[in-house]
């Protein structure tokens, strides 16, 4: 989509990308803001192999960060951080491997650094999402409102902050604000699917308006029949309404597009214990922890578990997703104690 590469872009100050780039570095920029990270990858390993620039090694986390590889992304950052103290580089691709390990205090505090070294949009952003999971509406609402001050109202980033301005309000139950924000959203990119998923799980189901958040997941689908987190929120909202064997026929389709979702065993285990069938309840629910559900989305499986399931639960797992990689949009990531996009 066309805010693909302003997202990626942002991932590193505009002073580094501005002169006396050797050829290789170009190549790597190049091939991340295309989605490319594997590619980049090597072009970077690569490089750190002839040459000491302190550079590539942000480059390269920010490249495993796109592709979920978390721990290898945070020994980048941090020789990154090590080799350029003066630079957010380091620290903003430190803290959003931190966001993906579930380590949301350390994230906060990384990003709030690299604040204080530059401004970017891309680290309010990631501040928001993270605030958000630290429960901190009000944080997370001033980091975005701060984002949209800094972009023009023809950029093509600012349709993620006003999706994300609009889940915040939402959720705060500022219902009138987040309308408008996702309106906005929709109307710089209608065909954006994104945005309809995350305005009918916000706005729509979260209210119990269930009829209407599934016509905004079905422009959602239409858009991307692959769309594993639109067919999951569809078949939720469908549970919701009593059509039963509608909403397990979706969720199965997104557990096929998607297997590695949390929310989707979730969801299952709660058909299942409504259906009185315990014993397949416990085993989604189990399978939502093994997944990381707790790091991405709070002790709710594992409350479930204790009053269904014996009483006991494993320690639970770190997330085995990105909360969403900037080259996957439509396969939308869930962000942290939400089935929700960004």
């Amino acid at each position: 989509m066309r805010s693909q590469a302003f997202i990626a872009s942002l991932l590193l100050p505009a002073m580094l990308l501005a002169q006396g780039m050797s050829h290789q570095e170009k190549k790597v920029r190049k091939l991340l803001s295309k989605g490319k990270a594997y590619p980049a990858l090597r072009v970077a390993t690569g490089a750190l192999s002839k040459t000491d620039q302190p550079v590539f090694y942000g480059l390269r986390a920010q490249a495993w960060n796109t592709i979920s590889e978390f721990e290898k992304a945070e020994a980048d950052s941090r020789t990154a951080m090590r080799l350029m103290p003066d630079s957010l580089v380091g620290f903003l691709q430190l803290a959003i491997a931190e966001q993906g390990l579930g380590r949301m205090d350390s994230a906060a505090a990384h990003l709030h650094a690299a604040l204080v070294k530059g401004s970017s949009e891309e680290a309010l952003y990631r501040l928001a999402q993270v605030e958000r999971a630290r429960g901190d509406l009000p944080t997370a609402r001033g980091a975005i409102n701060t984002a949209l001050g800094k972009v023009s109202p023809e950029d093509a980033g600012r349709e993620r902050l006003l999706r994300m301005q609009g889940e915040l309000a939402a959720e705060a139950g500022d219902t009138a604000t987040a309308r408008a924000a996702f309106a906005q959203a929709i109307a710089m990119d209608p065909k954006d699917p994104v945005n309809y998923n995350s305005r009918g799980y916000w706005l729509e189901a979260a209210n119990e308006r269930h009829t209407a958040a599934i016509a905004d997941y079905d422009r959602a689908i239409k858009l991307n029949p692959n769309y594993s987190y639109a067919f999951n929120n569809r078949g939720w909202s469908e549970y919701k309404l009593g059509q039963h064997d509608k909403a397990l026929t979706d969720i199965q389709r997104a557990r096929k597009r998607k297997v590695r979702n949390p929310y989707i065993y979730r969801n299952l285990g709660i058909i299942a214990l409504d259906g009185g069938d315990t014993a397949k309840a416990c085993v989604n629910f189990r399978q939502a922890l093994e997944l990381g559900f707790t790091a991405q989305h709070g002790d709710e499986v594992e409350k479930l578990v204790i009053a269904h399931c014996g009483g006991t639960v494993d320690k639970p797992m770190v997330p085995v997703q990105a909360p969403q990689s900037n080259t996957d949009r439509n396969e939308n990531k869930p962000v942290p104690r939400t089935n929700a996009p960004e």
